[in-house]
Parts: C-alpha cells; structure tokens; sequence
C-alpha cells in the first residue's frame, strides 16, 4: 500500500511539475529561429572539441538538419532524426548526393543526448566534433556554414526510405556556428543616436545603388565613446539593404592651413540635407576626405556589434574622434522592384562612462578600381590586397594593436577569404578566415586568438572568387557584379592608420595578359591618374589631380574616337560654393566628370569602356587589336592560372593613408614579400568513440514539455508511467 502511495505521488508530482524542462541543464548560447512560421528552432553551444545541438520542430515526424558547402542537398553532411510509435530515438548521419534520400555514412559520427516527442513537438539534443575526420561529413568550425532544414508530418518508413518533404516544409540559412557567445549583460547607462534615411526613393533602373549621406555628431561637453551599434531595418527591406559603413569624416591639417577652413566649414552645410549617391556626379568632392576613415561597418546577416568592456571609439573631433559622419548605404535590387522608399540607417550607443583604450577601424585589402582583374570561366582566382611592413612601420606604435574583429567583405563571386599575417620573413596563424564565404551573411569575425599587430608586420588579404559561369572578366567596383576585396579591422587602441591597400601596377596587369606595348600614350596618363589617387605625395593637390585626370580623359578620347567635352579648372581649394557642389563629382580626386556619351551612360565604368578599345602595338600575334578584343579571343581556361599567379606576385602600388586621406607614406611601389609559410599540414586526426546514446534519467524524461505549448501537456513517458501506476492500484484492488 506504501508503495503504491509512493508512486502514485510521484507520477503526478512528476506531472504538475511542467515549468523545468530538459534545457534548464544545459546552457544554450545561441538560438535562431530557422522559418518564418516559428516551426523550426535550433539551439547550439560551441565548445572546445565539438558542439552541441538541439533541434526543436512542430512535428511528429522526421526532421533533417544539414550542413551544406553551396546551400543545397548536393554534397550536404545531414543528421536526420526522428521518435517512433514506442518512444525510442533514431539518430543517424548521412550524407547526401544530388536530391536524392540521404545515405548512411560509414562511419557513425553523431552521439545521441537525449530525444523525445510530445503532444506538438519532436526534440532532439545531439553532439558531433568540429572535425569528425570523415570524408562523409563536413569540417565545421569559423567558416560561414550554410544550413539546411527539413521536417515531414510522418516517420521514415525504414532507414531507406524518407516520404518527401515538399517545398514548404524546408529551408536554408547560413550562420556562424563557432561565433562567441553574446554578452547578456545591459549596457551601462547611454544614449542613441539614430542615422537613419530621409524617405529615400531608390532608382528603379539600378540593380546596385550607393546612398551617402553626411550627419553631425551629438553636440557634448565632455569625450564620450560610441561602444555599439545597432542596424534599423525597414520592415520588407532586408533583402535590399546590404550594407552600411559608417566614415569619419576629417580635413588634414595642411588643408585646413591652406584654405583656412575648419572641418565645420566644410560639412555643416550639408547637415540636414537628404545626400547625394555615392562616386557619382553629384557627390560633393569633399566628402572624398571621410573615405580613408571607418568608424563601423555592417553588412548583411549581421544583428551588429558591441564594443568590449575596456574598448570604446571616441566621438567628436575635439576628444579624439569626429563631429562629422558619411554613412554610406549599399542598396542591392537586382530583379528592379519598385517603387522603394527606404528609412533605413544604423543606431549608435554612446556614453560618458569612459572605456580604457580607444578604438580605431583600419581597412586593408585591394584598392577599389579596374585594375583588380579577374578572368572569367575561373573555378578559383585570388586577389590580393597588401599592407606593408613599410606602412605598418609608420602608422602602428611600438606597443602595436590588438584586433578586436573584422568584417571580410567582397562581392557575389566571392568564395573564401583569409587574412594572413607575416612578420620578420614568418607567417603567423591566420587571423581572420571564411572558406565558405556568402555574399548575403557578412557577419563580424573575432579573432581564433587574440591577435596583436606590431610596426614592421605585412598583413595579406586573399580573396578567392569563381567565375566559372562569366563570359566577360570581372573588375574591381562599386557593383555587386564587380568585385571588392576587403576587410574592415576594429582595433585599439587608436592610431594614425586608417586605410592600408594596394593594386596590381598597371604593367602588372598588362604584362599577365601577354600585352607589350600600346599605341598612344592612355596607359601613361592612367599611371600619373592612379599615383594622384592613390595620394602619392602630401603636396599633391587637387588641381593636380584634376590635371591628370584631364590628361587621361583627353588621351582617351582621341585614341578611342570619343569626343569629351572640357573639363572647367577649380578656381581654388578653399571650400565650395553650393554652385560649386551641383559641379563636381568624382569622389577620388575632387575634379568635375565629364559628360559622357549615350553609349557611355555609366560613369562607374566609364574609363574600363574606353580602355578596352586602345589597340595594341606588341607583340606582334596582337597588333592592332583593341583590349578588347584581346579578351573576346583568348582561352580563360588555360591561361587563367598563368594570369592568377603573375598577378599575385608581380609588382603592386600600395597606399598608406591616415585619417583624412594624408599619406602616411608615398604611394608605391611594392613586391609579394619573401616568408616561411604557416605549416598548414593536417594533423593525424584521433577520431573518439562515442557512446552511441546517453540515456535521460527518469526524473529528466518527466520534466519535459512542449516547446510552444500554453497549456501543460502529457508527453509519452508520463502517459507510460500513468498507466504503469493505474495498473498497480488495479491489482492492488482486485485483491
């Protein structure tokens, strides 16, 4: 009688307890929703050796979670799951090759926690090894994983044979799995300051379209530091926003001497105003002066960035930062909906409670023009962007910088990139590193380790793209169809070092596509043009600049057979009138642009069109042929590699600006630096055994409920243990 008393208090003990449930015991760091009806939730804690699951589905059937290198079934490292009709767990690994049922992997190389069904859900807690050292199943680890879900109403018939789970009950998402836990503590006390666009009506006609637009800080009266921030969404628009970066916007002091303006004098007319796009006609030449300094930079898939504890970036030009902001916006349409009105920015948190160190953005990678090449018909080309120990030697101090985190960021051929990092002739470990790069997930990377910069240390960006499906090549541009190589540093504490990149040398390029010589004299203009924009000299100045830009677009006209119109000389460099600013365009060098011709509509690749019709003198098997048409006959295939590796170790011109582009050093020549290589050799991987399912405790399987459920419900175990106990009181009765 005891006994059956006992029991019976403990069922329904057991029963009423419904507010623990088997997560309590394991302290999940990250969770996302993986559908838009809020069927599918994944949480997962990464740890040293491997990383656990738990995977939650409205279902009483089976679900898949996959590991995919393109995003689709092909190739993919799946676990698939489910509970059948007796309660028991069926876990197994699978992989998956073209659309077809997943089959079993050889090896085994998930371990079962735990799983149960209930009234509305199917849960299952599972853990795998970062690097499981099967051929079957992916490598997980810092790399962008793209994930793929699927769930079905109904259990596999048998291991073979899955009903199939139709179009709506699927999905895909890509994530940063190994991403450091998310600090839950609030912020100190602070305020926010909202960059946000003016009802902006984005062309209908351009599938890529950059919007800048000039704020003034917070007026304050003590050093406040900005220590996160935030992106405000336009409900809807989060396909067309694709990313923001935030610039400081500083006059160097030698400009400020000789026109006898202050920054304010320069940027206070254009507060308030709706802005202007970005590199184009209209865009006022002065705001050329923020581009060489990044305060934050944000891109798609991100939810934004927080500062450490002891790190904040100083706000306002009298304490160390800036007054004044350009946010640039990348808006990305390519199937040209419209009408699009946009409201869209960033939120800053700052505050008055100081940090220790400052904080500095230092952008490295390739410099953003035509002469970063990339043939078509490519399965992998590199380009690479440097910045030198030369450079690195004048703008680090001797304490160096340490690296806080960094956003990579190139474009839709993009496929891996890396950041290395070399110093006295030996590469040290990668700093920052995605070899599953996505285009529309360019979240902010932290470091493995952390990692200190010295003066004296050569950072090398490589970026790798695939243009195996492009007729054309690809240049280096502002559109989502060009390409970027780039990575944007947060680092402390703060120095002279803002923007350190380089570009293949003219002869570089031109040497890689077998060409010797040209007629006329375009490709001088175009070296002179490249040193003045790359601020080769601190006494160069923008009637210079304006010289050989002219000089160029003349070349080119009468080489190619345009007419240009030309060009009116500014009378001065003192700040522009407003008659002034409806005039000049080109953000790099502060010269008006030319009018260009119908079938040159498009400034962005105004001098690429003219180029590629200058004819060729040398070699002989190419003479009198445009560039153009040089591309047009040549065999990408096999002459790709040849052009990758000339162009990766030929000669660069690299740049080395501090804030508001003041070179550092000379714009320059540079060679591929000689060093050991990081050894890069797998080690014999030493696989574990796993115990092949981990059995819940009765208390643990009593404990559990639904996942969404707003009533307590009885789950299978307990409707189990019920009955156990009603049978007991059965014969205890008979009796």
């Amino acid at each position: 009688m005891l006994l059956i008393a006992f029991l019976t208090l403990w069922a329904w003990g057991a029963l009423a307890d419904t507010n623990t449930t088997l997560s309590d015991h394991i302290e999940f760091t990250h969770h996302t929703v993986l559908d838009r009806e809020g069927l599918v939730h994944l949480s997962w804690i990464p740890e040293k050796e491997g990383i656990t699951f738990k995977l939650e589905v409205a279902t009483h059937g089976y679900v898949g979670l996959g590991f995919s290198p393109g995003g689709g079934m092909h190739g993919a490292d799946i676990i698939l799951c489910w509970v059948d009709g007796r309660g028991a767990v069926h876990l197994t690994d699978r992989h998956a090759v073209g659309n077809n049922v997943p089959y079993m992997d050889t090896s085994q190389d998930v371990r079962l926690d735990w799983g149960y069904e209930n009234d509305t859900h199917t849960v299952v807690q599972f853990y795998r090894l970062w690097d499981t050292c099967d051929s079957e199943d992916l490598k997980l680890g810092t790399d962008t994983v793209r994930l793929i879900w699927a769930y079905h109403d109904e259990d596999p018939l048998d291991n073979s044979h899955l009903l199939y789970h139709t179009l709506t009950q699927r999905g895909a998402r890509s994530i940063f799995l190994a991403e450091p836990p998310k600090t839950m503590d609030p912020l100190p006390p602070h305020k926010s300051w909202d960059l946000t666009a003016d009802n902006l009506l984005l062309p209908e006609d351009d599938h890529t379209h950059y919007w800048c637009k000039i704020y003034r800080a917070p007026d304050l009266d003590r050093k406040h530091h900005m220590v996160a921030i935030e992106p405000i969404i336009q409900p809807g628009h989060e396909s067309y926003v694709h990313h923001m970066v935030l610039y400081e916007c500083h006059i160097p002091e030698d400009v400020v001497e000789a026109a006898g303006a202050t920054t304010a004098d320069w940027f206070q007319r254009h507060i308030n105003q709706p802005g202007q796009p970005c590199y184009s006609p209209n865009m006022p030449a002065e705001w050329s002066f923020c581009l060489a300094t990044n305060a934050w930079a944000w891109a798609i898939g991100s939810e934004g960035e927080r500062l450490p504890d002891h790190t904040g970036m100083p706000i306002g030009e009298q304490y160390g930062g800036a007054t004044y902001f350009m946010l640039e916006t990348h808006y990305d349409n390519p199937a040209y909906h419209a009408p699009l009105v946009d409201n869209s920015g960033l939120r800053i948190k700052y505050t008055d409670q100081l940090r220790t160190y400052d904080t500095g953005m230092l952008l490295v990678g390739s410099e953003v023009n035509f002469l970063q090449f990339i043939p078509p018909k490519q399965d992998l080309f590199t380009s690479i962007g440097h910045c030198t120990s030369e450079c690195t030697k004048q703008g680090i101090p001797e304490s160096g910088i340490r690296i806080i985190s960094g956003v990579l960021h190139s474009h839709l051929a993009g496929r891996k990139m890396r950041l290395r990092h070399i110093r006295n002739g030996i590469e040290l470990p990668v700093i920052l590193e995605d070899n599953h790069y996505d285009f529309n997930f360019q979240a902010s990377r932290v470091p493995r380790t952390e990692t200190v910069v010295y003066p004296g240390d050569h950072l090398l960006l490589e970026c790798d793209y695939k243009t195996s499906t492009r007729d054309m090549p690809t240049f280096g541009g502002l559109s989502t169809r060009d390409e970027m190589c780039l990575v944007f540093i947060l680092y402390y504490p703060r120095t002279a070092l803002a923007d350190c990149r380089s570009l293949p040398a003219l002869h570089t390029l031109t040497t890689a596509l077998g060409i010797h010589d040209i007629y006329g004299h375009s490709f001088e203009k175009l070296v002179e043009f490249m040193k003045d924009i790359g601020a080769g000299d601190e006494n160069t100045s923008a009637q210079d600049s304006e010289s050989s830009l002219t000089s160029l677009l003349n070349s080119l006209a009468s080489e190619t057979g345009y007419k240009l119109p030309n060009i009116p000389k500014r009378p001065s460099s003192a700040p522009l009138t407003e008659e002034e600013l409806l005039k000049l365009p080109f953000y790099a060098v502060a010269t008006p642009e030319p009018e260009v011709t119908p079938d040159l509509a498009n400034y962005r690749t105004l001098l690429i069109e003219l180029l590629v019709k200058i004819r060729i003198k040398s070699p002989d098997n190419l003479h009198n042929k445009t560039i153009g048409e040089v591309f047009a006959s040549m065999d990408w295939v096999k002459d790709g590699p040849k052009i990758n590796d000339m162009l990766k170790n030929g000669e660069h011109n690299s740049l080395c600006l501090a804030h508001g582009r003041k070179p550092l050093i000379p714009y320059q020549p540079t060679q591929f630096p000689e060093f050991k290589e990081l050894d890069k050799t797998n080690l014999e991987c030493s696989r574990r055994k796993y115990q092949r399912q981990t059995k819940m405790s009765t208390r643990e399987k009593l404990n559990v409920k639904p996942l969404r459920s707003s009533q307590s419900s009885l789950s299978q175990t307990k409707y189990y243990v019920c009955l156990v106990v009603l049978f007991y009181l059965i014969q205890f009765y008979k009796y």
